[in-house]
Parts: C-alpha cells; structure tokens; sequence
C-alpha cells in the first residue's frame, strides 16, 4: 500500500502542507532532477567582456606592448643621420720677444655613402615587425585562455546544477524512503541503497562545488579579480560567444590557416629577414666612411721690436677616410652570413611543427566530437521523454525502487559525462585555436 504522508512545500513565496502519497512525492523529487530551479537574475559577463577586461589588465600584454613601443623608437633612431662635430683648437708659439697664436674651428660631417643607414632603417623596420607579430600572438593566446577558462567555468556551473538536482531528489527520495520503511512497504536493502546513493551524490555535488570554484578562480585570474571575486560573476550564455562551437574545417584547410597566421612561423620568417638586412649591413659597414671638414683660421704675428702687430685669417678644409688594413671585417661578415642561413633553415622546422601541431590537436578534437555525438542522440528531449516513463512506471508499481535507482543514476551519469566532454570539447578546440594561430570561424551549438 502506499504511505500517505504530509509534506512541507515552499513554493514562490508561499508555504502550504500537501498530502501526497510516496510515489507523488518521488515524482516531485524526479521533477526537480529533469527541470532545476530557477536562478537569480544579474548582470551577465559575455565572453567579449572577459576578452576585453583581461587584455586591460594583463601584464604580459603591457610588456609586450612597451616592448613594441621601444622596437618602434628604435627604428626612428635607426632613420636620423649622424651628428656634425664641432671643434675649437689654439696654438700659441714664441721665440725671444716673437710670438705668434693661431685659433682654428671647424665643423665635421661624417657622410656614409655605402647605404649604412638605410640598411640600419630595414633591420629597425623588420624589428618592429616581429615585435608587432610577438604582441599579436600575445593577445590571441590571452583570448583563447579566457575562452578556455570561460567554457570550463560555464560547465563547471553546469555539472553543478545537475549534482544539485540529483543530491536534492535523492535526499527527498530518501525521505520518503525512511517513511515507507517503518510502514513495511519497502524492503531494508531497498533502503540501503537509497541511502547509499543518496550519499553517492552527496559526494559528486562536493566535487562540481570544488571544481567550479577552481574553473571561477582560474577565470578570476585572468580578469585581474583576486580572491572569491570569481563566485559572483555571472557569465553569459549567450550563443555569440562560440565557446563550444564545433569545428568546421577540415584539416587541410586549418594546416594552410595555420601556415599563414601561426606566430612563430612569422616571426621566424622576419627574424630570418632581420638576420639577412643584418648579414647587409654588416658587410656595408666594411665600406670605409669619410669624414669632411671645413673651418676657419685666424692668425696672430707679433713683434714688440718693430712695434707691429700682424695677422691673418682663412679657410680650412680636411678629409679622412679610415684604411681598412688591419681589420677587414670579414669574420663578422662571415658569422653574420651563419646566423642568417641558419634562421632561414629554422623556418621549415618551425613549419614542420606547426603542421604536426595542428593534425594532433585536430585529432584530438575529432574524438572527443565522434564520442559527443555517439552521446548526443541519448540526452535532451529524449533522455527527459524516457525518465518521464520511469517515472510513472514507478508511480504505477511497474518498477522497484531499486530500478528507479538505476534509472536515476544513469541518467546523471550520462549527463555528467557529456558535460565532461562539452568542457574536453572546449579545451581542445582552444588549443586548436591556439596552434592555427587564430580563433576559427564557426556555427555555434552551444549544449543547454
């Protein structure tokens, strides 16, 4: 016979004692388990806000920025031309009552006339380049963190919900159990065992509470926000954002992507340039430089004797050009020649990298989607219509409660599984981001 029992219900602010028979209030705890309940309302943090907040407060981007600013004035310095020297000498001489003093100034230009400086100007301008490439790779590696962290943290939300719902109706089926046990309408393992996997859960919603609050820190750490700051964000779940969008390249494409927007091939490639202008300059430093001057003189004759005072006054003009006899320069031509081809044949290997990358994340990627859609055709609608069934047949005495159990426990399992592979779904497509060098174009299909 089933025991009839009064039951505490609290309902949108409303309190109300309800009889209700044990299977009513099995199906009231299942409803719990299928729907949830409603959470507040607050403002929502999107997947772009967290984007933008984090770039704000990075401190390797502000590194890489400043680092790109110095590379920047740099190549401005590299542009200006040499300074003139100016010069002042006097010499005085005398003999008996004789003395004569000449002044001379003179101003100095050094002229390079083997392209020194705009070969200095190409090597400052492919810093620049690679310093700009190195902020670039900076800030999409930030947005794919964010996004990863962003996905697991809204997962993490979720397993939780679901723990919740499960722990909450097994500890009301477990009342209605204890109930039913002093009436004598269920047996002492039924009852075990509800109490067993009442406890089951119990456990599973201690580990999402522990596991969300560390997907919610590592989420925090990124925004700049210390401490339990990561608990209240409430983060939109907006389908815009892609988080758990599936792949739709294949990988022929993703490995020509990768080829042109991965950072460390382009940075190896201007570094090989940077190398080549500087194997250049190098050798045109070899080029003696000449140095023009022009001044003028002015001269000084006395003689106290014949009471007469002298003087005269003119131009000066000089040349120097340094002789490259004792020191040719050939080895730095030769080691800056090594550096160059060895930065060259870098770049195939960095390729070759970059090509084995992108097939091992993208394999990953693929098994993970192959397994959610061996899952996909078991949960939602249908999983929902099938414990629906369950339930009733419990309700109609066409099932034991230790079958409910079953019924119960892998519906959770199932659930729980295929968020675990929503959030691996998440970390594998952020790393495939990461290994292109650019976050892909998809359609979305976020899980609800």
């Amino acid at each position: 016979m089933p025991t009839t029992c009064f039951h505490f219900v609290r309902s949108r602010g409303c309190d109300a004692l309800v009889r209700c028979s044990a299977p009513a209030i099995l199906s009231l705890a299942l409803t719990g388990l299928l729907t949830g309940v409603p959470r507040p309302v607050h403002a929502q943090l999107s997947l772009a806000a967290a984007q933008r907040t984090a770039r704000e407060v990075s401190s390797e981007l502000l590194a890489a920025r400043e680092t790109n600013a110095a590379a920047a004035a740099r190549a401005r310095q590299a542009a200006g031309f040499a300074n003139p020297t100016l010069s002042y000498g006097r010499e005085q001489t005398s003999r008996g009552l004789q003395s004569n003093a000449q002044n001379i100034a003179q101003l100095e230009q050094v002229f390079e006339i083997a392209g020194q400086r705009g070969a200095r100007m190409s090597v400052a301008r492919l810093r620049v380049a690679a310093s700009v490439e190195r902020l670039a790779a900076a800030e999409l590696q930030l947005n794919v963190d964010v996004a990863q962290a962003f996905a697991l943290a809204i997962t993490a939300d979720d397993r939780l919900r679901i723990a919740e719902q499960g722990a909450n109706a097994f500890a009301e089926a477990q009342r209605v159990s204890d109930a039913r046990l002093a009436d004598g309408d269920i047996s002492g393992y039924a009852a075990r065992r509800l109490r067993l996997e009442s406890a089951r859960f119990a456990a599973v919603r201690s580990a999402a509470a522990l596991e969300r609050r560390a997907a919610r820190s590592a989420l925090a750490s990124l925004l700049g926000l210390g401490g339990r700051a990561g608990d209240t964000l409430t983060l939109a779940r907006d389908a815009s954002d892609g988080v758990f969008a599936p792949r739709v390249l294949g990988l022929d494409s993703l490995m020509a992507l990768a080829v042109r927007q991965r950072a460390e091939l382009r940075i190896a490639m201007l570094e090989a340039e940077t190398l080549e202008a500087e194997a250049r300059l190098v050798g045109r430093e070899r080029i003696p430089t000449p140095t023009l001057s022009l001044g003028y003189k002015g001269e000084r004759v006395a003689d106290p004797q014949l009471g007469s005072l002298t003087g005269f006054s003119g131009y000066v003009a000089g040349f120097s050009i340094p002789l490259p006899i004792l020191d040719r320069r050939q080895a730095s031509v030769d080691a800056a020649s090594g550096d160059a081809r060895a930065a060259r044949a870098t770049i195939e290997a960095v390729r070759r990298r970059v090509q084995r990358e992108v097939v091992e994340a993208y394999d990953a990627l693929t098994a993970v989607e192959e397994q959610q859609a061996l899952l996909a055709p078991h949960l939602g609608d249908e999983s929902r219509a099938a414990m629906r069934a369950v339930q009733l047949a419990y309700a109609e005495g066409e099932i034991s409660l230790v079958e409910w159990l079953d019924a119960v426990r892998a519906y959770q399992d199932a659930e729980l599984t295929a968020l675990t592979l929503q959030a691996e779904a998440a970390t594998r497509r952020a790393a495939l981001d990461r290994v292109v060098g650019a976050r892909l174009p998809s359609p979305v299909s976020l899980r609800r």
